[in-house]
């Protein structure tokens, strides 16, 4: 469970720059709290203020109205990137590539390839684990991996299925809308359910979006309730 700092870092990381009163509306916390807690913060180094537009309070009252923001620190500290294992798994399938492959392809068209190849040897890697699970157990699982990796992955049930928004994928600072592709391919793969790749539509800032639809490909008995995520 978050604890209030956690929760003020995450709805920021997540929406961007947001008053005092945004944010205790968001967290249904008393203004004054919601302060106590970014004077902290920005002590910290992990957000920064900028004067925003001028609200009703402010033009009654003469008060400014700040916008809270992530700093660099912020992003960093709060919410780091775990590379460890795709460095591992990049640095493999790399060793596995011989000259006739990349033979004639552009420089973006090999990192698609060895991106392609980690998508395809991942997803056969975790087939025998999501054998049988439906598909909802599925999403839980590959945000819970890509949570893992970036720190800041969430999923949510929609009307034609699912959406997973992953707001610190390494490799979207990386390889800008290609990253996004792989990911799309990865989870297509291991949910074995058409995933479309679209841009968060809210102004998020490093922000992947993937839907899910919810008529499975091929799929599988129900899991095992042993098996099953909460």
């Amino acid at each position: 469970m978050q604890n209030t700092k956690e929760e003020i870092l995450a709805l920021l990381k997540r929406n961007g720059g947001r008053s005092v009163n945004e944010l205790a509306s968001s967290l249904n916390l008393a203004p004054v709290t919601i302060r106590q807690h970014l004077t902290r913060l920005e002590r910290d180094g992990l957000l920064t203020t900028e004067n925003g537009v001028t609200e009703s309070q402010a033009q009654t009252t003469g008060r400014p109205h700040y916008v809270f923001r992530l700093t660099v620190k912020g992003q960093t500290e709060a919410f780091p990137y775990r590379s460890d294992r795709l460095v591992e798994l990049l640095v493999r399938e790399v060793g596995h590539l011989v000259g006739s492959d990349l033979e004639g392809l552009s420089s973006m068209e090999k990192t698609n390839l060895v991106l392609d190849r980690l998508a395809q040897h991942l997803a056969e890697e975790y087939a025998s684990l999501l054998q049988g699970w439906p598909l909802r157990e599925r999403v839980v699982f590959v945000t819970e991996m890509m949570q893992a990796d970036g720190g800041f992955a969430e999923w949510q049930e929609i009307e034609q299925g699912y959406e997973i928004r992953d707001y610190n994928c390494l490799f979207h600072r990386l390889l800008a809308g290609e990253a996004c592709k792989w990911h799309g391919s990865l989870l297509s793969r291991m949910l074995g359910s058409d995933v479309h790749v679209e841009p968060c539509d809210d102004g998020a800032g490093q922000c992947c979006r993937y839907t899910v639809e919810s008529i499975a490909v091929g799929a599988a008995p129900a899991a095992p309730a042993a098996q099953k995520v909460s």
